[in-house]
């Protein structure tokens, strides 16, 4: 897969995101989750801007292996 398919997806998963975050109630009780979907969001934008950089350096950033872990290593919880 190339760097700007990867970053493709990115940003198809990015409007996901956001549109969870747009359509959450602002409820008390959904402070877990929104806290949750912030730090999706602060991970994707470091992702996008180093997949961003690595297209425009022409370099690699990282190997498949080291995306596949990326992607399914679960978030840390800040609770």
């Amino acid at each position: 897969m190339e760097y700007k398919e990867i970053l493709e997806q990115l940003i198809e998963i990015q409007g996901f995101i956001e549109e969870a975050d747009n359509t959450l109630p602002d409820y008390s009780a959904n402070t877990d989750t929104r806290i949750s979907i912030d730090i999706a969001k602060e991970l994707m934008y470091g992702l996008q801007d180093e997949l961003e950089k690595a297209i425009l350096d022409g370099e690699k950033v990282i190997s498949g292996e080291e995306l596949e872990e990326v992607m399914n290593h679960p978030p840390v919880s800040l609770l």
